[in-house]
């Protein structure tokens, strides 16, 4: 260890060149230590410990630039300053410009500061007094350009370092900088990575799935184990009284907070889920006990719940339901992870749309085949129908066609009658005329023969007109067998075309069947 620089009390200078191999030796040992590393959370915890150690401070800490207030927050620490500076160290917070940490933000270089508690805008200012915290160092850390956040380091003396001192604190400050941008940018390419395995895993489970409930089932797991999260739910809007209701759950995050998720339900812009719900986006807390109008607040904060998220998930532009993960630790959600589960939210709405389709498609097939069911039964029904139709024709026909013969035989015994009608007469005039020859004997047979004459004539008229009818109905018969000949032909073609209709259906039945299943 080397000391970091004189005590005002020394009266015995330090040589330069001492000074300068001490540097070197820290510096190289930083180098060393940060190049062995393969996380920035322990390039950090190293780094803290070196340039405590290395430099002879008594306590450093790490603090983080939280974007949600853009303010320093601490992350780590290192060494002992006594437990009521530790206190105020964690409970303290410092913005742009503000305390020591906050001087090195805004000067984007190192700050250097005899006695901490003369800086009156520090909170740590006045418990610095108390227990002996002196002189004090702060060295911002940068990435892409930007403060990210800052190292601090503290002694229980007052110091007057060197400017070659401070140069090399200012070096180890840009080295632990590098290093935490490259192994930030290696954690970055590997959670990518990992997201992107993630989403592919999601693709292909959901392509996978028979039924949208088997989906839901497996997009949760997949994302839960996927993502890193402990406990993942989904929720359905019920159109009933339009709120979330749970469905499916995955993983556990303790009896408790299950039993309250089980019995919950969220209205939109209630909660995170109906949060979600409202901005139809994707939303994340580090802290779900700090969502106030969330019922399951309080249990979280019990089972040691903290960071959730909560995502959409939408059918043909309406949210249908929501899918929430939650930690039991206090995350961070970066940018590419938080576009990563928006893309599994997509795939799943669109895998849910697709489902939809399918049964939406289901259906119309199954109401066709019904349809086109009714319509085979109709023409079998209206070809038997047809076929009755013919047998009838035909026997009407044939009934027709006998009432012609028989209307034939009427007209040859009419004539049959006539001929005996003009015998009769022939007789009647014979027997008058013989009458007249016999005179007054032959009176009253001249009445008889004129009363048959009469009857003969009378007959004649009758066969007369019996032959017109007989006549009229034999023409009449013949357009009755006419128009059952074209009956009987229009029949049979219709029965025709509804055998050509039945074999069109029949075979669009089967075609229907075989989409269905």
């Amino acid at each position: 260890m080397v000391q970091f620089g004189r005590r005002r009390t020394s009266t015995e200078p330090q040589g330069p060149v001492i000074e300068a191999r001490a540097n070197i030796a820290a510096v190289t040992a930083v180098v060393e230590a940060l190049g062995a590393v393969e996380s920035a959370e322990c390039a950090v915890a190293l780094a803290l410990e070196l340039v405590r150690e290395q430099f002879g401070w008594a306590y450093g800490s790490y603090w983080q630039v939280d974007p949600a207030d853009r303010a320093l927050h601490v992350v780590q620490e290192s060494g002992d300053a006594g437990p009521e500076f530790r206190e105020v160290t964690l409970a303290a917070s410092f913005r742009e410009g503000v305390g020591l940490a906050g001087r090195a933000w805004r000067a984007r270089d190192l700050v250097f500061v005899p006695d901490l508690g003369q800086v009156r805008d520090c909170v740590r200012a006045p418990v610095a007094q108390r227990v002996g915290v002196r002189s004090g160092i702060c060295f911002p850390l940068l990435e892409d350009g930007e403060v990210v956040g800052t190292m601090d380091f503290f002694a229980t003396e007052t110091l007057a370092p060197s400017p070659e001192r401070l140069d090399t604190l200012r070096a180890v400050g840009r080295l632990v900088s590098q290093a935490i941008e490259r192994l930030v940018a290696a954690e970055r390419q590997a959670q990518a990575a990992q997201d992107t395995e993630a989403v592919t895993r999601v693709l292909r489970e959901i392509s996978a799935a028979a039924t949208p409930e088997d989906a839901m089932a497996r997009c949760l797991d997949t994302i839960r184990e996927g993502f890193g999260w402990a406990y993942g739910s989904y929720w359905r809007v019920r159109e009933e009284d339009r709120a979330l209701h749970f469905v499916q759950e995955s993983g556990s995050a303790g009896r408790e907070f299950r039993e309250v998720t089980l019995a919950a339900s969220f209205r939109e812009g209630v909660g995170l889920s109906g949060r979600a719900w409202r901005s139809r986006d994707l939303v994340f807390v580090e802290d779900l006990a700090q969502v106030t109008d969330c019922v399951r607040a309080p249990a979280a904060q019990r089972a040691g719940v903290k960071s959730g998220v909560c995502l959409p998930i939408l059918v043909g532009g309406a949210v249908v339901g929501t899918m929430d993960f939650f930690a039991t630790e206090t995350l961070t959600l970066a940018p590419g992870r938080a576009d990563a589960l928006r893309n599994t939210a997509y795939l799943l709405g669109q895998g849910m749309e697709r489902f939809a389709a399918a049964q939406k498609l289901e259906r119309a097939g199954r109401e066709l085949l019904e349809s086109i069911t009714e319509v085979e039964r109709n023409v079998l029904s209206a070809t038997s129908v047809a076929g009755e139709g013919m047998r009838l024709t035909e026997e009407a026909n044939g009934q027709v066609a006998g009432l012609g013969d028989s209307s034939a035989d009427i007209g040859k015994v009419v004539k049959t009658i006539r001929g005996i009608a003009d015998q009769t007469n022939l007789l009647a005039l014979n027997a008058t005329i013989e009458a007249a020859r016999a005179g007054e004997a032959g009176r009253g047979f001249a009445v008889v023969a004129n009363e048959v004459k009469e009857l003969a004539a009378e007959t004649a008229r009758a066969t007369t007109d019996v032959d017109a009818k007989v006549t009229a109905i034999q023409e009449q018969v013949g357009r009755v067998v006419s128009a059952l000949a074209a009956i009987s032909t229009a029949v049979e073609q219709i029965n025709e075309t509804q055998t050509v209709i039945g074999g069109v259906l029949t075979e669009q039945s089967a075609v229907t069947r075989a989409i269905l299943d």
